[in-house]
């Protein structure tokens, strides 16, 4: 009788509106888990436990409008820091090189300033980086 008691559970449960749920989201987690983005940092953000260069994460952000546009901040930025950093670093070389105490004086202050300017772009930067990756695991999950 109990043998018969916890096939009729069993059964019902298999069957139940809560089994299928749990099936649904098995699948829902599934390609989420195959379809998200990480960005641990640097260069290179994982897909599907497989790691790719970021300049490949416009084509797979393509079907978010929004994810788009926060990539092309974040190409934007980074292309202002890139030349920030350049200046920073070309003003701080030559004021090495340079003997006149005036003239080291002034490019030692021109890097601070470059240099103090790409702080906050490198933070905003990384800010539009993060956003569009994070609207596009979004945008996967409600699609």
């Amino acid at each position: 009788m109990r043998i018969i008691a916890s096939i009729c559970c069993i059964s019902l449960f298999a069957f139940s509106p809560l089994a299928a749920q749990n099936q649904d989201s098995l699948a829902i987690r599934k390609y989420y888990e195959e379809n998200a983005i990480l960005w641990p940092g640097w260069t290179k953000y994982i897909k599907g436990n497989k790691s790719f260069p970021l300049r490949n994460l416009k084509e797979e952000i393509i079907y978010s409008p929004e994810a788009i546009h926060e990539l092309s901040l974040y190409r934007k930025n980074r292309a202002y820091l890139e030349i920030t950093m350049i200046a920073s670093t070309g003003l701080l070389i030559s004021a090495i090189l340079v003997q006149d105490q005036k003239v080291k004086l002034g490019l030692l202050t021109g890097s601070l300033i470059t240099a103090s300017i790409s702080i906050p772009l490198s933070f905003n930067t990384s800010a539009h980086l993060s956003r569009a990756i994070w609207l596009h695991n979004r945008d996967i999950l409600l699609k």
